[in-house]
């Protein structure tokens, strides 16, 4: 486990060759690994880049994006393919070039893992849990199975069968869910209270039932060993002023993709109800530090290569200057 307040706040950018050193390290080594899947891949990269310079891409720009990356043509093209037949991208035409945007639908689901990976809010808790009944008549089997899939997104645990518990989950995401199910008049929504705290499950040992905190645990260390070589050559030398912007581009997208792919199966407790030791804090700090140190020169690659229907790709929008602008208090919040 990695000590609270371990990560410093970058420093003004100088010559770094451990930092640039350890960079290369890890680009070679994400390099040698069996290569993520594609179409969330790109997922990632609408959500972290695309988004940011204004939501809308050229195809022939964001193949050269996923060429550091080792994905080929043939392979980004055919991934774009399937997120356009499952709903998460839609094409413009303009002339002879596609050009490929989030649906609305997908970018709902994108701003809710944006404020959960860029901006620090720390869950807020009653006491109460939201209890989701499913097991009323109406619902078909198909639907059951996409509801459980679902609600698993929604970081809803399984209390018992057809039955999905959470301790802070906000309510609007999950009507959303029912109204594009079209279950809402079959399901109920509850909220409960243990008021009887001498007798049964209190909610720590309610979270350890019904959530794999082991599972996340493991996953969260991984991804600290992964990134910790860079985090500790920051808090030796600082940030660099001649990084590799392609090496940069490469540890930003795989940064956010696997603290991303995490996330979607974090429930984002409230904290007194997470283990002492919760190492999804230590990630955190990694992630937030690691990105502000790559992301300028990432930036950098991105506008050189990054075309829309208005030309090369703008500076970063207003609305996406500020992540992880609450690095403060992510670095002190458990120290």
């Amino acid at each position: 486990m990695i000590e609270s307040g371990f990560y410093p706040l970058p420093q003004p950018p100088v010559p770094n060759h451990l930092f640039k050193t350890r960079c290369s390290a890890v680009v070679k080594a994400l390099r040698s690994e069996p290569p993520s899947k594609t179409p969330s891949l790109i997922a990632t990269v609408f959500g972290d880049i695309v988004e940011a310079h204004g939501g809308e891409i050229w195809l022939g720009s964001l193949t050269r994006l996923l060429q550091p990356l080792g994905i080929s043509e043939r392979l980004a093209r055919t991934a774009v393919y399937r997120l356009s037949q499952d709903g998460s991208l839609e094409s413009i035409k303009s002339g002879r070039r596609s050009y490929y945007r989030l649906t609305p639908s997908a970018r709902l689901r994108v701003d809710r893992f944006d404020r959960r990976i860029y901006y620090f809010k720390e869950p807020e808790w009653d006491g109460e849990w939201r209890l989701v009944f499913t097991g009323f008549r109406g619902i078909s089997a198909a639907q059951r199975a996409e509801v459980r899939r679902r609600m698993d997104w929604l970081g809803y645990g399984i209390i018992a069968p057809n039955v999905y518990g959470h301790p802070n989950a906000p309510a609007e995401p999950l009507t959303q869910l029912m109204e594009e199910l079209g279950i809402t008049d079959k399901v109920s929504v509850m909220r409960a209270r243990n008021h009887d705290r001498a007798h049964g499950l209190g909610s720590r040992e309610m979270v350890r039932h019904c959530f794999d905190i082991e599972r996340l645990e493991k996953a969260y260390a991984a991804f600290i060993q992964r990134y910790r070589p860079l985090a500790l050559a920051l808090q030796q030398e600082g940030g660099s002023s001649d990084m590799n912007p392609e090496h940069c581009l490469i540890i930003r997208v795989m940064l956010i993709h696997q603290y991303r792919r995490i996330l979607l199966h974090d429930p984002w407790l409230p904290t007194p109800l997470l283990p002492a030791a919760w190492s999804g804090f230590a990630a955190q700090r990694l992630c937030a530090v690691i990105y502000r140190a790559v992301e300028n020169a990432s930036n950098a690659q991105i506008r050189a290569v990054g075309e829309d229907r208005n030309g090369a790709f703008r500076a970063v929008t207003p609305r996406h200057r500020g992540r992880f602008a609450g690095l403060n208090e992510i670095l002190s919040r458990t120290s």
